[in-house]
C-alpha cells in the first residue's frame, strides 16, 4: 500500500513534537495538550458547519458530554480512562444523532437557535445535577492510570494526546476524500441538487451531527484527563464561541484550517490574562474581522501566499 507524502510528514511531525515535549517543563506540555485537543474539537465543528453547513452552537455541550461521561465512568465505575473515553464518545455520538433528528429540517438562524437551546438544556442539567455532576462547584478527575494501576505522568498523558490528535487529523482527512465526505460538501452547496441526484440529505445531515458530537465527546474527556478537574462553566457560550471562532478564523471545510485556527488562538488565552473579562469580546471581534476582512480563513491565505511565491519563482526563471 502506498503513502502518501502528507502522511509520512504527519509521522513526523508527531515524532518531532513527542522528542521535542520530552525536553519541556510541565506548563508548556500543558499548553500544547490543551491546543491539540482544541484541534480535535475543531476538526469535528468543521465537518459539521465546514463541510456539510450546519450552524452549530452547542459544540461545547458535546465536549461537556464527554468530559463527565469519561469522568464519572472512572470514578463510579473503576473503568480506565482508555476504555472510558470511547464509551464517552460513543454516547455523545449517539446523542448527537438523537438532536439532528428533530433539528435536521432547521436551516441557518432556526438551527443555531435549536442548538443553543440545546447548550443551554445540557448546562442546566448539570448544574441541577450536583449529586453526581458536582454542579458549580465542578468535579475532580481521577488520574488516569495504565494496566498495572501506575499513574501517567503529564508527559504520558501528553504523547496519548499528541497520538490521538495526529490520528483525528488522519482520518478526517481519509474522510473528507471518500464518498461521505464529498456529500457533506455536495449537501453544503445545494440540498436540493444533491437530493436530485440521489443523496440522502436527512442521512447526511444525521453522520455530520454523529461525527462532529463523537470529536466533541472525544475532545472533552481528553480535556478532563489533562485538566483534572472539570466544571461546567467550561462548556458554556463562551466555549462555543470560541470553537466556531476556531473554524472560522482558520478556514471553514478544511482540515489545515482547523489545525491552524485551534493552534493560533490557544495562545490566544495566555496573552488575555490581564483582561480576562474582556476575553468574549476579543473573541467576537476576531470573529467578526475573519468573517469580513479574511472570510477563507488562514489556510486559503496561507495557500495563495505559497502559491505567489512559486509564481513569482517560475517567472524569474523564464526571465533568466
Amino acid at each position: 500500500m502506498k503513502i502518501s507524502p502528507a502522511t509520512w510528514f504527519g509521522v513526523v511531525a508527531v515524532g518531532a513534537f513527542a522528542i521535542a515535549g520530552s525536553f519541556m517543563g510541565s506548563y508548556p506540555i500543558y499548553l500544547l495538550s490543551l491546543a491539540m485537543i482544541n484541534i480535535i474539537s475543531a476538526l469535528g465543528l468543521n465537518l459539521l458547519t465546514g463541510n456539510s453547513g450546519q450552524i452549530s452552537l452547542c459544540h461545547s455541550s458535546f465536549m461537556a458530554l464527554g468530559a463527565y461521561v469519561s469522568s464519572l465512568l472512572t470514578s463510579m465505575l473503576g473503568l480506565p480512562f482508555w476504555v472510558a473515553i470511547p464509551c464517552a464518545v460513543l454516547i455523545a455520538a449517539c446523542l448527537g444523532t438523537l438532536l439532528s433528528l428533530p433539528t435536521r429540517r432547521l436551516r441557518g438562524i432556526y438551527l443555531a437557535l435549536a442548538t443553543l437551546g440545546f447548550l443551554q438544556l445540557v448546562q442546566i442539567t448539570l448544574e441541577e445535577m450536583s449529586e453526581l455532576t458536582g454542579g458549580v462547584r465542578g468535579l475532580k478527575v481521577p488520574q488516569p492510570t495504565v494496566f498495572e494501576g501506575q499513574p501517567l505522568n503529564y508527559y504520558s498523558i501528553y504523547l496519548v494526546v499528541l497520538v490521538v490528535c495526529g490520528l483525528s487529523i488522519l482520518v478526517t482527512r481519509n474522510l473528507l476524500a471518500s464518498r461521505i465526505g464529498r456529500e457533506l460538501n455536495a449537501v453544503r452547496t445545494s440540498p436540493h441538487a444533491s437530493q436530485a441526484l440521489g443523496v440522502s440529505v436527512d442521512r447526511v445531515k444525521l453522520i455530520a451531527f454523529a461525527l462532529a458530537a463523537g470529536y466533541a465527546g472525544l475532545a472533552g474527556g481528553l480535556l478532563a484527563v489533562v485538566v483534572g478537574f472539570i466544571d461546567p462553566n467550561e462548556f458554556g457560550v463562551s466555549a462555543a464561541l470560541k470553537q466556531i471562532t476556531f473554524i472560522v478564523v482558520g478556514g471553514l471545510g478544511s482540515v489545515m484550517g482547523s489545525v491552524l485556527g485551534a493552534t493560533v488562538l490557544s495562545a490566544l488565552p495566555e496573552l488575555l490574562r490581564p483582561v480576562k473579562e474582556y476575553s468574549d469580546v476579543i473573541y467576537a471581534l476576531i470573529l467578526l474581522g475573519f468573517l469580513i476582512f479574511v472570510p477563507r480563513g488562514l489556510a486559503a491565505s496561507l495557500e495563495l501566499f505559497v502559491l505567489s511565491l512559486i509564481r513569482k519563482r517560475v517567472w524569474r526563471k523564464k526571465l533568466s
